[in-house]
């Protein structure tokens, strides 16, 4: 289901969705946006897709809103068209808003990056599961350089992400971040050279639809959310429940035997 503006492909259970604009380094625009969304809502119904790879085309993960959207907000003082709406109704409350919803997915989202990614960019990577990056990648928010804020709810998330010293550091100066600066303040998860880097993201990638239940994961990741907005004696009380039903589960089974029996598991996500 390729657009003009996103590639959506899949293999051996990863689906991939490129941003491709790579003559204007995969620059953000309305069109990109309904794609994108649309290739991710793909892949999250299809039962065959066990992991998400999303990535930019050439030279650039994501360079951020194309400027004639900038120009135009600018010119008008407020957002442009397509860019007004918040809600997308995808996943669970309060989880439904641009670009939140991503986390919601209940299946590992993976960015690889290179080249730069900055401004829309960087908030699509860091509503990501994991980052994986080539040496050659840059970050940056430049929110406070082009006089706006911090957008999509990065004020809450990046904190959490890299603590709050370093957020204030990369969103109150919008400097740009090398990729090994990134990976030592947790910014990055894995840095690769850009020779191995897209055999490490694949290899990465299968590991991940191979090797671990998809079960577990979604199950997981709904417990993560909802651990950022409940007391710890009701995680607990959730992470017993989920325990009784991951116990009755298949891939229970399937996770005990394939170890037993020394060989590949056969996860069901059942």
């Amino acid at each position: 289901m390729s657009g003009r503006e996103i590639l959506y492909s899949v293999d051996n259970r990863v689906a991939t969705v490129t941003l491709h604009r790579p003559d204007r380094l995969n620059a953000w625009t309305g069109v990109m946006e309904e794609e994108f969304t649309g290739a991710l809502r793909t892949a999250a119904g299809n039962p065959e897709v066990r992991v998400i790879v999303v990535t930019g085309a050439g030279r650039a993960f994501c360079a951020g809103a194309d400027m004639s959207l900038l120009d135009a907000a600018s010119r008008a003082g407020s957002a442009v068209a397509g860019h007004q709406r918040l809600e997308v109704g995808f996943g669970p409350e309060p989880y439904r808003k641009r670009y939140a919803w991503m986390l919601g997915i209940p299946k590992p989202i993976v960015a690889a990056v290179h080249g730069p990614a900055v401004g829309l960019g960087f908030v699509i990577l860091l509503y990501c599961d994991f980052r994986l990056a080539s040496s050659d990648a840059r970050f940056s928010s430049i929110f406070a350089r082009r006089g706006l804020i911090a957008e999509y709810g990065l004020a809450w998330l990046l904190p959490h992400l890299v603590g709050w010293a370093h957020a204030v550091d990369i969103l109150l100066t919008g400097r740009m971040i090398g990729a090994a600066e990134a990976h030592r303040i947790g910014l990055v998860h894995r840095l690769y050279e850009p020779e191995t880097y897209a055999a490490e993201v694949a290899a990465f990638a299968r590991d991940l639809a191979d090797g671990v239940s998809p079960r577990s994961l979604a199950v997981m990741k709904e417990q993560m959310l909802r651990a950022l907005e409940e007391p710890l004696g009701a995680s607990l009380d959730r992470a017993f429940r989920e325990m009784q039903a991951s116990l009755a589960s298949e891939d229970f089974r399937e996770g005990v035997a394939h170890f037993l029996e020394k060989r590949s598991p056969a996860f069901r996500g059942k």
